[in-house]
């Protein structure tokens, strides 16, 4: 008998039912840009946003995953789109900007949800997975920082940056590569 995977977090289901955080109608008429939005938080994220009024775009690297989410938003009524792409990428940032302002007209809020990390010890990472980390954590975050401040500077418009981070303060046995990110 295969067991069925672990669901860890909400369903699609509890997400698009529980009750909302802020006041509805929050982000009507805004546009709002969730990394890492597939599973997880960043998935949480957009479905807050969304059910606030917000017009959501959707990166990340799982293709599958974001048709999905995105496709349960839409029945929701959720004006969203998705975009699979790689954070660690700088082109591929500011092409995901290029679609954000071409179907939406704007962007208002920046939501850097995107990161990971594998456990292990320090001493037995490779550079190519020390790497993957920083490049995704760090360098990623920056090129999507950047590429939202240099839009908003050209069009002489504010925004606002998230940034979802990690708190290392009691230590993180095993994550060395995510401490060094929330250092820098």
């Amino acid at each position: 008998m295969t067991e069925a995977p672990q669901q860890f977090g909400r369903s699609d289901e509890e997400l698009a039912a529980m009750p909302l955080t802020f006041r509805d109608g929050l982000f009507d008429g805004q546009v709002a840009l969730v990394s890492g939005s597939g599973r997880g938080i960043g998935k949480a994220i957009a479905y807050q946003l969304a059910r606030l009024g917000a017009k959501v775009a959707l990166c990340g690297r799982d293709e599958t995953r974001l048709n999905a989410t995105a496709e349960k938003l839409r029945a929701l009524g959720a004006d969203v789109m998705a975009h699979p792409m790689s954070i660690r990428d700088p082109d591929a940032v500011s092409r995901l900007y290029d679609v954000v302002w071409e179907k939406f007209g704007a962007l208002d809020l920046v939501v850097n949800n995107a990161g990971g990390q594998f456990p292990q010890a320090a001493i037995d990472f490779s550079p190519k997975g020390w790497n993957a980390v920083i490049d995704t954590n760090l360098n990623g975050t920056w090129y999507m920082m950047q590429q939202a401040a240099r839009r908003w500077r050209d069009a002489k418009r504010g925004g606002a940056i998230v940034n979802i981070v990690t708190v290392i303060s009691r230590g993180m046995p095993g994550v060395a590569h995510t401490c060094a990110r929330a250092r820098a």
